[in-house]
């Protein structure tokens, strides 16, 4: 399982909608990646297919307790080369693949798209959850939005892999990533809006994306609301609680 997200059209990002087959996840990486990475690779796979195993258990519990699927689609990702290395030069960091595992955590990334803000909490309660994760950092950036109005959640987790009985085990970092897709949808053309050069009017471009992040956090409460109003408030609470 290789691959990388950025841009939307980007050959090697994936998207899945529904369960997860980690056996026929699409290879893309490329030789730059592996040039850069080398054997590394294989522990940065490992534990995004780690925790994409076991993030598919427990939406097969969720659904077999009668509750809906908090996530609606998931992206995952390596960093590519190219970004890593500017993102290490950046940050005074050796240009090495042992820098890029060791002195920054989003080498692997996976995102998750939910429905609903409550869903969001729900996740992020199950993930808690999962045995021998560890949480590392979390930003809220929902109920504490950046100031050009990007609302996510964030999580760094580090994830224990061995691979064979007696082999050394390798503590990997991994960032999520969680928002709804009206969230998505203002994120994703923020960045296209975003490395386009020569934009006349920039100020007014950027309040009018403040403006409209400000207006679908709104649509994302009003949204929640009718979802309460016709299921119920505190419905899908009790799946929070233990998997």
């Amino acid at each position: 399982m290789r691959f990388g997200w950025k841009e939307q059209s980007h050959p090697t990002r994936i998207t899945h909608r529904r369960e997860l087959d980690l056996e026929n996840l699409p290879l893309g990486i490329t030789s730059s990646e592996w040039d850069f990475y080398g054997d590394y690779l294989i522990l940065l796979e490992g534990a995004i297919e780690e925790f994409l195993s076991c993030l598919q258990m427990i939406r097969r519990y969720q659904v077999s307790r009668g509750h809906r699927d908090p996530i609606a689609s998931f992206q995952a990702r390596i960093k590519r080369a190219e970004s890593m290395r500017a993102k290490l030069e950046r940050q005074n960091f050796p240009v090495t693949a042992d820098s890029a595992l060791q002195d920054v955590w989003d080498a692997a990334g996976v995102r998750l798209v939910c429905p609903f803000v409550q869903n969001i909490d729900q996740t992020v309660s199950l993930i808690r959850q999962i045995p021998g994760v560890q949480i590392l950092r979390e930003k809220d950036y929902i109920r504490n939005p950046k100031p050009n109005g990007y609302r996510s959640y964030h999580m760094i987790l580090s994830l224990p892999l061995r691979f064979l009985e007696k082999a050394p085990e390798h503590q990997v970092w991994l960032e999520v990533q969680l928002r709804t897709i009206a969230m998505d949808c203002w994120a994703s053309i923020e960045h296209q809006l975003k490395y386009k050069h020569d934009i006349e009017n920039q100020a007014l471009i950027v309040r009018e994306l403040k403006r409209c992040a400000d207006e679908i956090a709104s649509t994302d409460l009003s949204l929640q609301t009718i979802r309460d109003l016709i299921e119920g408030p505190g419905k899908e609470d009790a799946l929070c609680e233990s998997w």
